[in-house]
């Protein structure tokens, strides 16, 4: 009798240690086996797209109604129009050989140069420095004088600040001007590039497929008195600007058939009027 209870121990024992173990859930596995699904179970870090992820047919929904059609395909349209840009901010593209007159009396002779007439700037070339570009301050510079590379005639533009003109912009008073004539009247003319960029897209443009760089020039007339008068390109203007030599000026200009739409017709009505 002993000897059978003995031998069924063991057995109840397993029973009792299996029992206990069914009883102690998990935790690492819980989360997969108390869900139904239609294949293997997966880890929720394991499925595709975490947590919020879109079922694939409620996906493709979404991209049709990006499209507003049906089930087209998306589409991106590249515009291609813009042309790129014309013109330059320079008053002259290439490299030029030049003169720097500083303030301080300093001079610099075969030097290259270009000036920046957008951003108001005179920039020398460093070829001992690796090519290397400077700006030239400013408010060093006395004038400086340049030669166009394409220019066959061979002629130098002289560009000067006159710190003394008596304007209220300190902008003119401080910068650049290219001297056309200058005797105890100076004919001054300010080279200006003004930058456009490209106009397009949207509602309301001017379907300008092209950034631009394009003149925007003032022509001055500096006294000796150091007056700086702003004047157009015309024979009235030009008249109205130099009126206190009386009808000397005009008699000239009409008997000289002056007609002051260029350069050259203004630079002769002022040497006139110096000599009057």
């Amino acid at each position: 009798m002993i000897s059978t209870k003995m031998s069924l121990l063991p057995a109840l024992l397993a029973v009792s240690l299996t029992a206990a173990l069914a009883q102690t859930p998990d935790s690492t596995k819980a989360s997969v086996t108390s869900r139904k699904t239609n294949g293997p179970a997966v880890a929720p870090n394991q499925r595709r797209g975490g947590p919020d992820a879109v079922a694939e047919p409620e996906m493709n929904l979404r991209l049709n109604a990006l499209n507003g059609v049906g089930t087209a395909p998306l589409i991106w349209r590249i515009d291609t129009r813009y042309e790129g840009l014309r013109g330059t901010p320079y008053f002259q593209s290439a490299w030029a050989k030049g003169q720097i007159e500083l303030i301080n009396g300093r001079k610099y002779t075969d030097v290259p140069i270009k000036f920046d007439a957008h951003r108001q700037a005179l920039i020398l070339l460093r070829p001992k420095q690796g090519n290397d570009s400077i700006i030239i301050d400013q408010q060093t510079v006395h004038r400086f004088r340049l030669s166009v590379p394409t220019d066959t005639s061979g002629r130098e533009y002289l560009f000067q600040r006159y710190p003394t003109a008596k304007i209220n912009d300190p902008v003119l008073r401080e910068g650049y001007f290219l001297v056309l004539y200058e005797g105890k009247t100076a004919l001054l003319k300010r080279v200006v590039k003004t930058f456009r960029p490209a106009d397009f897209k949207g509602a309301y443009t001017s379907n300008t497929t092209y950034d631009a760089y394009s003149d925007d020039n003032a022509y001055y007339i500096l006294k000796p008195d150091q007056t700086l008068t702003k004047v157009k390109l015309s024979k009235k203007a030009l008249l109205d600007a130099l009126a206190d030599k009386g009808d000397g000026l005009k008699k000239f200009a009409d008997t000289q058939k002056l007609g002051v739409k260029t350069e050259s017709e203004a630079v002769a009505l002022v040497q006139h009027y110096d000599s009057l």
